[in-house]
């Protein structure tokens, strides 16, 4: 695992909670005899803190096996090692470790996998350099039909925000370009994405949060535009249990989240 996935997972700690359990289910419509089903989606998992907020383990379901993942940390808290264990018979699956600077920004990403069928072993590293308010990404791998890349980061000046994201393959193949925009809240409002002539491919424009939670967004190119909205139920701590995701008012994924706490 990488930084983003841990960010991913640690962001949602909230003061006092001890374990969060995430259910992703999607609805299944059979037409002859009409019948409307809930069936398992990926991406399931548990999270577990201690009283600091430390994210501890995790526990991962996925469709063909399950995981587990341990945290190690500093003694500033800050993560340093990620070690990826296959339930039941704790067999290695991945070994990550983080290299930070002096600032303690991060400077090196290297993660170890193991491949439990087959006994092949193999690295990806990301490799981050800084320069005023620009950020430089290399991607590298032992990965033969992987290709390395860079991830090119602009910040503003004032508030670290990322107001462009662009990555080249090859030194000048362009894989992606973002651009972004935000309002006078620091909440992200458009992102365009870009072609290799720097022309508007297509725009995301994004609603007001609700409760700090991500309302949806309104998508369209050339080709397509659709809505996407999220919808929430939160406790009596403020703290969403429920929501469903919907495309263009059709629900399309419902997530559960049980809280438990200190």
């Amino acid at each position: 695992m990488f930084l983003d996935e841990f960010e991913k997972y640690n962001s949602q700690y909230k003061k006092g909670i001890k374990k969060i359990t995430f259910r992703s289910s999607y609805p299944k419509i059979l037409k002859e005899p009409i019948d409307l089903t809930l069936e398992k989606s990926h991406g399931n998992y548990d999270l577990f803190f201690n009283r600091k907020g430390l994210l501890l383990h995790s526990v991962h379901t996925e469709k063909n096996y399950n995981y587990k993942v341990i945290y190690g940390y500093n003694n500033k808290g800050i993560l340093i090692a990620a070690m990826r264990l296959l339930s039941e018979k704790n067999i290695l699956l991945s070994l990550s470790e983080f290299i930070y600077d002096k600032k303690e920004r991060i400077k090196t990403e290297t993660c170890h996998y193991q491949y439990f069928t087959s006994g092949y072993d193999e690295t990806e590293q990301y490799i981050h350099t800084y320069t005023n308010n620009k950020e430089e990404i290399y991607m590298t791998t032992d990965n033969k039909e992987e290709d390395e890349h860079t991830l090119y980061l602009t910040y503003d000046s004032k508030k670290h925000r990322v107001i462009e994201e662009k990555a080249i393959r090859n030194e000048d193949e362009l894989v992606w370009w973002h651009k972004n925009e935000y309002d006078k809240e620091d909440n992200l409002v458009k992102e365009f994405s870009l072609n290799k002539n720097g022309n508007t491919d297509g725009v995301y424009e994004f609603f007001p949060p609700i409760n700090g939670m991500d309302a949806g967004y309104n998508f369209a190119d050339k080709d397509s535009q659709y809505r996407r909205d999220y919808s929430y139920t939160f406790n009596d701590k403020g703290h969403w249990t429920n929501r469903v995701v919907m495309n263009d008012g059709e629900p399309r994924y419902f997530h559960e989240r049980i809280i438990e706490y200190y």
